[in-house]
């Protein structure tokens, strides 16, 4: 089997985060073959205190790294493009120094399925991606987190997303399956330069030939905002 390391940023995440681990923990894969890296940046909450308790039950599967900068907002829309990329490539950093064979990026507030990660590994994909629903604040359920580039060169959400199989999109982001070979070999990274840090990544693995995927038949539940 395959070695997965699972993990993302984490921002003053403590009103999400117990119930964020116990799906990760549900996770329907070889416990043994699981690794944890969280990039703890800046909380004034206590996510800090629940991924140490975290890590602490398991200390050879959980590396935690503290960043702490202070100088960008942590609620939604206050977010720092490139202090984001910065962060998320520590993460890619932490990765390439494992033995995992994969990364599952899966941002802190979207609750996976038992059966993700092993659909997704199986669709043998460099880069995949499950739906992940982000239209919530918008009041509008039908945008998700797949894009794809029209003929001037914009992002658009993608629209009648097929369910029932695998699809390419420009760009993806919120839950995605990477292959190591994706940062060890074509060198691809996390950038701010086409805005949102997703972009930068999915723009950089264009430019090295690779196709990224969606699984329509995967759907994780994105907690936007504490009840």
């Amino acid at each position: 089997m395959w070695k997965v390391m699972i993990g993302c940023p984490v921002r003053n995440r403590a009103w999400i985060l117990p119930e964020y681990l116990r799906c990760l923990e549900a996770i329907d894969y070889p416990h043994e073959k699981i690794r944890y890296c969280f990039i703890i940046n800046d909380c004034v909450d206590e996510t800090q205190g629940i991924l140490e308790n975290f890590a602490q039950s398991r200390p050879a599967a959980v590396r935690l790294l503290i960043d702490n900068s202070k100088i960008q907002g942590y609620k939604r829309g206050e977010y720092s493009f490139q202090r984001l990329a910065h962060l998320r490539n520590l993460l890619l950093n932490e990765f390439m120094h494992s033995d995992c064979d994969y990364l599952f990026s899966v941002d802190s507030d979207v609750l996976v399925t038992s059966n993700t990660l092993i659909d997704l590994i199986n669709n043998n994909c460099d880069i995949v991606s499950c739906l992940v629903c982000n239209g919530h604040e918008l009041g509008n359920t039908s945008l998700y987190n797949v894009l794809a580039k029209n003929q001037q060169g914009h992002y658009i959400h993608m629209r009648n997303i097929p369910r029932d199989r695998l699809f390419r999109v420009d760009c993806t982001g919120a839950a995605y399956l990477i292959k190591k070979t994706v940062i060890s070999q074509h060198g691809v990274r996390y950038s701010h330069c086409y805005g949102a840090e997703d972009i930068g990544f999915c723009e950089d693995a264009a430019s090295q030939g690779l196709e990224i995927y969606c699984d329509g038949r995967l759907e994780c539940t994105h907690i936007m905002r504490k009840n």
